[in-house]
């Protein structure tokens, strides 16, 4: 395949983590960005109503002071009879109790302020903002601004008008705060909900992580064991923590088994015998020839082609499907049984000499006791059988060469018995040696 067509692959781990993380990542920039306009449009509320509240507190106080109209005699501000200018203790009372400077126009100046500039003055007879004077005054309205230039510095005010009797605007009463210090506390509000966006991203990141490392591993096994199927290798089992699952995985794993069946029995193993075939065999080898120190033997059936031409090749089937169940059933789970070819069986064994030796004699002699029928005949079969044991970096078509060799020593030396390498016959009766 051309290596600019081949699809570049990401692991599944990265993927998972892209579909959960990137959408909660996004959603947490959403959220921060969204919290940082709603925590200033909030604060923003919050000191409108605020400062409102002490502006109307302010003329309240000064209304309950003198119930007259607030007047200047020359410099001097009054409310009704009383004299205001020079007393600061109920404006200086409020922005102690409140830390909100308050102030008191009479027209566009202010008369009476707890502002001072940079030399710690009173702000007084100091112009208030043209744009306030004529909203205020125009209107007859409260006005609030989020950014009133009061000599220099940035202010959040709220104004409310001060009428005398007639109606007539004549002053304003003004409380507000620095800029600055209310945006300190928005600032400390604001990183306050980007550390818990922060911190509930990686949690959700974090909790993602721990629900689906086990559906990436449970995903990886099936990998793993697809990888074998597609090899050919149908002697691996699915992971045991993928079946055991109750979800959509669990059932690809039992899908994966059930393909894997079909195809052992499709590819690996021969139609008649249900043994693994010669191909299948080879691959089994070459995947686990390293890791497992085989025992090998090589076995046919004594006079098989006598069988065929005296009952018939159906007779015959059964004969070898009969032979072939009793050598599965008696070592496929501890190694492997093949049909070589016509009447020949290899068998990989992993253990010891001796215990496969054992095995032989136990199905050997089930097999020699089976009798066939074939009309009004009947027959029974035998087995010979050469074992050898690999030597240390031995290559497997050596030692099946060697088998075959004691197979063919024990077929001359009058079949229907066990040839073990460098212990002699083993025969229904015991042991003869070569």
């Amino acid at each position: 395949m051309n290596e600019s067509n081949v699809k570049k692959r990401h692991s599944i781990v990265v993927t998972m983590i892209r579909i959960g993380v990137i959408p909660i990542l996004l959603l947490g920039i959403g959220l921060t960005v969204y919290s940082q306009y709603s925590v200033r449009e909030g604060m923003d509320y919050e000191v409108e109503r605020s400062l409102s509240g002490i502006a109307h507190n302010l003329l309240s106080t000064y209304n309950a002071l003198d119930g007259g109209e607030f007047n200047m005699d020359g410099d001097t501000l009054k409310k009704g009879e009383t004299t205001l200018t020079s007393d600061y203790r109920i404006i200086d009372d409020i922005k102690t109790d409140t830390g909100t400077d308050v102030t008191i126009y009479y027209g566009s100046k202010r008369r009476m302020t707890t502002i001072v500039d940079k030399n710690g003055d009173r702000l007084t007879d100091t112009e208030a903002p043209e744009g306030v004077v004529d909203y205020v005054f125009g209107q007859n309205e409260e006005y609030f601004s989020t950014d009133i230039n009061v000599d220099g510095v940035p202010y959040y005010g709220y104004y409310v008008p001060i009428a005398n009797d007639d109606g007539e605007v004549v002053g304003m009463s003004f409380a507000g705060k620095p800029k600055d210090s209310v945006m300190i506390s928005t600032n400390y509000m604001i990183v306050g909900n980007i550390l818990i966006s922060i911190f509930v991203i990686l949690l959700a990141a974090f909790i993602l992580y721990l629900s689906s490392s086990k559906m990436v591993i449970a995903i990886q096994h099936i990998k793993r064991f697809l990888g074998f199927l597609a090899g050919g290798d149908f002697t691996q089992k699915m992971s045991e923590e993928v079946l055991e699952r109750k979800d959509e995985l669990a059932e690809m794993g039992e899908y994966a088994v059930h393909v894997e069946i079909a195809l052992d029995d499709m590819i690996s193993r021969d139609p008649l015998t249900k043994l693994l075939n010669r191909r299948a065999t080879m691959v089994r080898v070459e995947n686990t020839w390293e890791e497992n120190n085989y025992i090998i033997a090589m076995g046919d059936i004594d006079f098989f082609k006598k069988v065929n031409d005296t009952y018939g090749h159906d007779m015959g089937d059964e004969v070898l499907r009969f032979v072939s169940a009793q050598l599965k059933d008696e070592l496929e789970k501890s190694g492997f049984v093949a049909r070589w070819g016509g009447e020949e069986f290899l068998i990989g064994f992993d253990g010891t000499k001796d215990d496969l030796v054992e095995h032989l004699k136990a199905v050997t002699g089930r097999i020699r006791a089976k009798v066939f029928e074939s009309g009004d005949k009947t027959f029974s079969v035998t087995m010979t059988l050469g074992v050898t044991i690999r030597q240390p970096g031995e290559e497997f078509e050596d030692v099946m060469n060697r088998a075959d060799a004691l197979l063919y020593e024990g077929k001359t030396g009058g079949r229907n018995r066990i040839v073990v390498e460098g212990e002699g016959h083993q025969v229904p009766d015991g042991l003869a040696t070569s």
